[in-house]
């Protein structure tokens, strides 16, 4: 596994899945839920578009996954 089992990667999770299911209206930003550096590819299913709010989250809880 990538990732550590914690909380922080449950509420990751929790956000890229709500992320999935939904449309962003206005300004929505790119994000790799498997990032490239952790050998994630740039195919549709490891993308998702969050809110500029969202993906600075999505960063700072990644860095309490790993």
């Amino acid at each position: 596994m990538i990732f550590i089992n914690n909380k922080y990667t449950n509420w990751y999770n929790s956000l890229i899945n709500k992320a999935q299911n939904r449309i962003v209206l206005g300004y929505a930003e790119k994000h790799h839920i498997i990032p490239s550096a952790l050998g994630g590819t740039n195919e549709k299913d490891n993308i998702v578009k969050l809110t500029p709010r969202e993906h600075f989250i999505c960063h700072l809880l990644l860095t309490k996954m790993t």
